[in-house]
């Protein structure tokens, strides 16, 4: 049989996984590790015939020897294939014990983990990889030709016909596929992440996770998810969907103009936060913050990470954590007089005027401190203006203004309450953590 090599684009991928595989000339049954995928070249659309694609099957013995996909839209490069016809598409079949290989290259400047390439590979099987001559040109012309397409069709709608929208989901009884956008991500535990979904059709589910799978998965990342199910088991307000162990979660490359279109219409409904808030014990995780757009892309830190790990070459994090105490525990304390000339600032218990700052510690844990003794204190100090947002309610002398106080008083409430979090930007300064460029949305 003759082996054929050849490049694609990738337009749909499983998660790589085990399934038991019975030999034809031996009858012998193996358990092999398996990705599947869709993949697509400018020879597979035709006037006549619209959009076509062809099947990829990757097998191997170990599952770091296969590709894992992670975005929709950048290329795959195989070789030693070999070809047949099943169900009416070209399927090629590469088995690694037999000499078969691959190698994905980014479409984008970045990968889908965020570092910068060239035209090198940012994932290959086997110890290294080599690129002829001609290979530049045949990838150029192809990443040029897939932005041009996620830019101009919506692809994943003109070669699958799983994919439905979320309001639809209870509604199917088998595994389905959707598009949607990430409102908000949930460090559950230390493997898992809760992610929050919404789509053009304004429903919105919850779906779990696990971090060494889906490292990509980002706040705001428009993601196709293949293979999910209606999980029936889930009750009131809170839709979810369940992943099978071949299920996977993929972002898009940049050009394209379906992941432009939900990320640009989609916003988060906040309605089961605002429940729980509400409720006695709140059993959906609430972030009661936001961070400006320009942090958007910082990664979160852990705060044993924060505060145990060497030094680093930024002031700047990102983190997330509970409160346990807020200090002062008097809500009237937590703005003070400032003088600019003394750099100090005292209590606004009768005074009258002058500039008035807040001048609070949130005592915090989070999933990576929450078993150890140690008290982490992030500072809400506004004397320089760094955090002064943060409340929705401006420093303002709380011992006699008593609408402010009030205000404040129910904030503090909400940051000490079961299940709610902080997510914000930390400025470090002579050993201490400043929030800034945060606010509180609840």
């Amino acid at each position: 049989m003759d082996l054929c090599n050849f490049y694609g684009v990738i337009v749909d991928a499983s998660f790589p996984y085990k399934k038991t595989i019975k030999s034809k000339a031996t009858g012998v049954s193996d358990q092999m590790f398996i990705c599947t995928m869709k993949i697509i070249d400018p020879s597979q659309f035709t006037q006549q015939k619209g959009w076509g694609y062809s099947q990829l099957v990757i097998y191997a013995t170990k599952l770091e020897d296969l590709p894992f996909i992670h975005r929709l839209g950048d290329v795959i490069r195989v070789h030693r294939s070999d070809m047949k016809h099943y169900n009416g598409k070209r399927q090629f079949n590469v088995n690694m014990l037999y000499k078969g290989s691959w190698a994905l290259y980014s479409t984008d400047k970045q990968s889908p983990l965020g570092q910068t390439t060239s035209d090198a590979p940012y994932a290959f099987s086997g110890h290294r990889v080599t690129q002829e001559r001609q290979d530049a040109s045949i990838l150029s012309t192809l990443k040029n030709w897939a932005n041009m397409t996620f830019k101009s069709v919506d692809v994943c709608s003109k070669v699958d016909q799983k994919t439905v929208t979320l309001k639809e989901a209870s509604k199917k009884s088998g595994d389905f596929d959707v598009v949607a956008k990430i409102t908000q991500m949930f460090e559950l535990d230390d493997y898992t992440n809760e992610i929050k979904l919404r789509d053009m059709s304004g429903a919105t589910y919850y779906v779990l996770a696990l971090k060494v799978k889906f490292p990509h998965l980002k706040t705001g990342s428009v993601i196709k998810i293949r293979s999910a199910t209606y999980d029936t088991t889930t009750g009131g307000d809170k839709n979810c969907l369940i992943l099978q162990h071949y299920s996977n979660i993929m972002t898009f490359i940049g050009s394209s103009k379906k992941a432009s279109d939900v990320g640009s219409k989609v916003s988060d409904d906040r309605s089961n936060e605002s429940k729980a808030l509400k409720a006695s014990v709140a059993m959906t995780p609430v972030v009661l913050t936001e961070v400006s757009s320009k942090h958007a892309s910082l990664p979160v830190t852990s705060l044993h990470d924060l505060f145990h790990s060497a030094e680093s070459s930024t002031n700047t994090f990102r983190t997330c954590f509970y409160v346990t105490k807020v200090e002062p525990g008097a809500a009237a304390d937590a703005c003070k007089v400032y003088d600019k000339k003394s750099k100090k600032s005292s209590s606004a218990k009768g005074a009258k005027g002058g500039d008035l700052i807040y001048q609070v510690q949130f005592l915090a844990k989070d999933v990576s401190t929450q078993f150890n003794t140690n008290v982490y204190r992030i500072l809400l100090y506004t004397h320089e203006g760094l955090g002064s947002n943060f409340f929705s309610q401006k420093a303002a002398n709380l011992h006699s203004n008593k609408d402010a106080l009030k205000k404040v008083e129910a904030s503090f409430a909400n940051l000490t309450k079961f299940n709610s979090w902080v997510d914000c930007v930390v400025e470090k300064r002579n050993g201490y953590y400043f929030i800034k460029d945060t606010k509180m949305i609840y």
